[in-house]
Protein backbone atom coordinates (compact mmCIF):
# COMPACT_ATOMS: atom_id res chain seq x y z
CA UNK A 1 0.00 0.00 0.00
CA UNK A 2 1.36 3.54 -1.05
CA UNK A 3 -0.08 6.85 0.70
CA UNK A 4 -0.61 9.84 -1.13
CA UNK A 5 -0.70 13.50 -0.08
CA UNK A 6 -4.12 14.61 -2.47
CA UNK A 7 -3.98 18.05 -3.92
CA UNK A 8 -7.55 19.80 -5.55
CA UNK A 9 -6.09 18.95 -8.80
CA UNK A 10 -7.13 15.01 -8.01
CA UNK A 11 -10.68 15.98 -7.11
CA UNK A 12 -12.57 14.42 -10.33
CA UNK A 13 -10.11 11.20 -9.93
CA UNK A 14 -10.96 10.15 -6.61
CA UNK A 15 -14.57 11.63 -5.72
CA UNK A 16 -16.04 8.44 -6.75
CA UNK A 17 -14.09 6.03 -4.39
CA UNK A 18 -13.89 8.29 -1.70
CA UNK A 19 -18.01 8.62 -1.88
CA UNK A 20 -18.20 4.92 -1.80
CA UNK A 21 -15.07 4.55 1.00
CA UNK A 22 -17.65 7.06 2.68
CA UNK A 23 -20.70 5.07 2.65
CA UNK A 24 -19.32 1.80 3.48
CA UNK A 25 -17.97 3.23 6.09
CA UNK A 26 -20.38 5.47 8.10
CA UNK A 27 -24.20 5.56 8.83
CA UNK A 28 -25.83 8.41 7.12
CA UNK A 29 -25.93 10.94 9.99
CA UNK A 30 -21.89 10.30 10.23
CA UNK A 31 -20.75 10.37 6.40
CA UNK A 32 -19.30 13.10 5.08
CA UNK A 33 -21.03 14.98 1.81
CA UNK A 34 -19.08 15.77 -1.31
CA UNK A 35 -18.88 19.07 -0.46
CA UNK A 36 -17.00 18.44 2.95
CA UNK A 37 -14.33 16.52 1.59
CA UNK A 38 -13.62 19.22 -1.09
CA UNK A 39 -13.49 22.03 1.08
CA UNK A 40 -10.73 20.15 3.23
CA UNK A 41 -9.09 18.84 0.03
CA UNK A 42 -9.06 22.79 -1.10
CA UNK A 43 -8.00 24.37 2.43
CA UNK A 44 -4.75 25.71 2.14
CA UNK A 45 -4.43 24.52 5.83
CA UNK A 46 -6.21 21.49 4.92
CA UNK A 47 -4.47 17.60 4.93
CA UNK A 48 -6.04 14.90 3.34
CA UNK A 49 -4.24 11.56 2.45
CA UNK A 50 -5.36 8.52 0.43
CA UNK A 51 -4.40 4.95 0.77
CA UNK A 52 -4.10 2.60 -2.15
CA UNK A 53 -2.30 -0.47 -3.48
CA UNK A 54 1.11 0.04 -5.21
CA UNK A 55 0.49 0.01 -8.97
CA UNK A 56 -2.88 0.50 -8.02
CA UNK A 57 -5.69 3.65 -9.12
CA UNK A 58 -8.42 2.30 -5.96
CA UNK A 59 -8.70 4.30 -2.99
CA UNK A 60 -8.83 2.52 -0.10
CA UNK A 61 -8.72 4.63 2.60
CA UNK A 62 -8.26 8.01 3.59
CA UNK A 63 -7.50 10.67 6.20
CA UNK A 64 -8.89 14.13 6.00
CA UNK A 65 -7.97 17.19 8.79
CA UNK A 66 -7.53 20.48 8.81
CA UNK A 67 -7.13 23.38 11.96
CA UNK A 68 -9.66 22.88 14.31
CA UNK A 69 -11.20 26.23 13.65
CA UNK A 70 -12.32 25.31 10.23
CA UNK A 71 -14.69 22.47 12.06
CA UNK A 72 -16.37 24.69 14.96
CA UNK A 73 -19.96 23.69 14.18
CA UNK A 74 -18.96 20.24 15.53
CA UNK A 75 -19.52 20.03 19.09
CA UNK A 76 -17.24 20.25 21.76
CA UNK A 77 -14.97 22.28 19.05
CA UNK A 78 -15.92 25.78 19.83
CA UNK A 79 -15.60 25.49 23.37
CA UNK A 80 -12.26 23.93 22.87
CA UNK A 81 -9.56 26.26 25.29
CA UNK A 82 -6.81 25.97 21.72
CA UNK A 83 -9.83 27.01 19.78
CA UNK A 84 -8.80 30.54 17.96
CA UNK A 85 -5.02 29.90 18.41
CA UNK A 86 -4.51 27.73 15.52
CA UNK A 87 -2.12 25.59 16.99
CA UNK A 88 -4.50 22.25 16.83
CA UNK A 89 -4.95 19.93 13.97
CA UNK A 90 -9.11 18.34 13.84
CA UNK A 91 -8.94 14.32 12.37
CA UNK A 92 -12.37 14.81 10.59
CA UNK A 93 -12.11 11.32 8.94
CA UNK A 94 -10.09 8.09 9.00
CA UNK A 95 -11.93 5.66 6.96
CA UNK A 96 -11.04 2.44 5.47
CA UNK A 97 -12.98 0.28 3.07
CA UNK A 98 -14.13 -3.01 5.11
CA UNK A 99 -11.76 -5.91 2.74
CA UNK A 100 -8.78 -3.77 4.09
CA UNK A 101 -9.39 -3.42 7.92
CA UNK A 102 -7.11 -4.40 10.75
CA UNK A 103 -4.05 -4.43 8.97
CA UNK A 104 -3.06 -1.01 10.69
CA UNK A 105 -4.32 0.73 7.05
CA UNK A 106 -6.16 3.54 9.77
CA UNK A 107 -3.32 3.73 11.95
CA UNK A 108 -0.63 4.43 9.00
CA UNK A 109 -2.97 7.29 7.83
CA UNK A 110 -3.40 8.77 10.82
CA UNK A 111 0.53 9.17 11.46
CA UNK A 112 0.51 10.52 8.31
CA UNK A 113 -1.40 13.21 9.89
CA UNK A 114 0.42 13.55 12.43
CA UNK A 115 3.50 13.83 10.55
CA UNK A 116 2.19 16.70 8.11
CA UNK A 117 0.88 18.43 11.35
CA UNK A 118 4.40 18.37 12.86
CA UNK A 119 6.25 19.84 9.86
CA UNK A 120 3.51 22.49 9.99
CA UNK A 121 4.51 23.52 13.48
CA UNK A 122 1.34 22.31 14.95
CA UNK A 123 1.80 19.84 18.00
CA UNK A 124 -1.86 19.03 19.23
CA UNK A 125 -4.21 17.09 17.41
CA UNK A 126 -7.80 16.22 18.82
CA UNK A 127 -10.60 14.02 17.15
CA UNK A 128 -14.10 12.68 18.21
CA UNK A 129 -13.71 8.99 18.33
CA UNK A 130 -16.18 5.79 19.15
CA UNK A 131 -15.83 5.60 23.33
CA UNK A 132 -13.31 3.09 24.42
CA UNK A 133 -11.71 2.76 21.04
CA UNK A 134 -8.79 4.83 21.52
CA UNK A 135 -6.83 1.79 23.55
CA UNK A 136 -6.89 -0.16 20.92
CA UNK A 137 -5.17 2.79 18.79
CA UNK A 138 -2.35 2.50 21.23
CA UNK A 139 -2.52 6.08 21.49
CA UNK A 140 -1.39 8.52 24.27
CA UNK A 141 -4.83 10.37 24.59
CA UNK A 142 -7.01 12.91 26.71
CA UNK A 143 -10.58 12.87 27.09
CA UNK A 144 -11.68 16.31 26.93
CA UNK A 145 -15.84 15.65 26.30
CA UNK A 146 -17.88 13.48 25.70
CA UNK A 147 -21.54 12.92 23.51
CA UNK A 148 -23.88 10.68 23.93
CA UNK A 149 -26.24 9.59 20.48
CA UNK A 150 -23.72 10.96 18.51
CA UNK A 151 -25.69 12.55 15.50
CA UNK A 152 -28.43 10.17 16.31
CA UNK A 153 -25.90 7.22 16.50
CA UNK A 154 -27.14 5.82 19.99
CA UNK A 155 -23.34 5.85 20.61
CA UNK A 156 -21.01 7.81 22.38
CA UNK A 157 -18.47 9.58 21.17
CA UNK A 158 -15.29 11.23 22.85
CA UNK A 159 -13.35 14.86 22.45
CA UNK A 160 -9.92 13.45 22.88
CA UNK A 161 -7.40 15.52 22.19
CA UNK A 162 -3.52 14.08 21.49
CA UNK A 163 0.24 15.96 22.29
CA UNK A 164 2.33 15.24 19.21
CA UNK A 165 6.22 14.60 19.28
CA UNK A 166 8.55 15.53 17.22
Amino acid sequence: MEVLDVSSSMWSELRADLLEIESASFPPSLADTEEHLRKIIDSPTGIFFILRALGSTKVAGYAAADLLERFADIPGISTDRHFGQKDTVYIDSIAVLPYSRGRGFGMLLIRQCFEMALRRGIRRATAHIQSGSGKRMKLSMNVIGSFPNWYGTGRTFDYVEIYLDP
